[in-house]
């Protein structure tokens, strides 16, 4: 892998709520693993795949880096300390494998955000803070160790604590006037909603 940023896709949980791992739930033909890692390549990076430790690699990846996580159930701060462990790159673009309409030209706008002395990336589509999709730099690391140290979990409580640029939503609407990149699948009745949104007769946007 080559560049200042890498693209990672965080695809280790295990979907309890949906009963199934979410990296394979299908919407509009392909998994949302394959939407999320599509949406990264699609603005010109490589992407690296981050798995739970027993977590089979899905058949449909293939040239994808693989990493996996180091400290058991920490959820998606788990997932980026294992990450920027072995990051090949001073940044990560990094999106979860539960938001299946990440709009391009967002993950573009991200991209293009002066970086600076800064140590994240992320948007404020509307009072509060999101952490994901989000560029991570590596010098996040010995924080995020840190947190885990602590017994600490949070995405939202690790960006308390680095020096964080949060794009408010009025420029993060520029890029994606609906905000359907934040839209996430963690329940049944999420990828139902989902699903209809991608259909061909819900393209309507609501």
């Amino acid at each position: 892998m080559k560049g200042e940023v890498v693209g990672a896709v965080l695809a280790g949980g295990r979907g309890r709520r949906l009963g199934r791992d979410k990296a394979l739930l299908v919407i509009d033909g392909r998994t949302l693993l394959r939407r999320a890692t599509d949406a990264l390549r699609s603005v010109g990076l490589d992407v690296v795949l981050v798995l739970r430790p027993d977590q089979p690699v899905p058949e449909e990846i293939d040239s994808t880096a693989i990493v996996r996580d180091e400290v058991e159930d920490a959820g998606p701060l788990g997932g980026l300390h294992a990450l920027l462990r072995q990051l090949p790159a001073e940044w990560a673009l990094v999106v979860p494998c539960d938001q299946p309409f990440l709009a391009p030209e967002l993950l573009r706008g991200l991209l293009a955000e002066p970086r600076n002395d800064l140590q994240a990336i992320v948007g404020r589509p509307a009072r509060r803070i999101e952490p994901l999709p989000g560029l991570y730099r590596r010098t996040c690391l010995p924080v995020i160790e840190g947190a885990l140290a602590r017994g600490e979990r949070s995405l939202q409580g690790l960006l308390s604590l680095l020096r964080v640029r949060a794009v408010p939503g009025k420029t993060l609407r520029r890029w994606d006037p609906s905000l359907r990149s934040y839209l996430n699948v963690n329940t049944p009745k999420d990828l139902a909603r989902a699903r209809a949104r991608a259909a061909p007769a819900g393209k309507m946007e609501s």
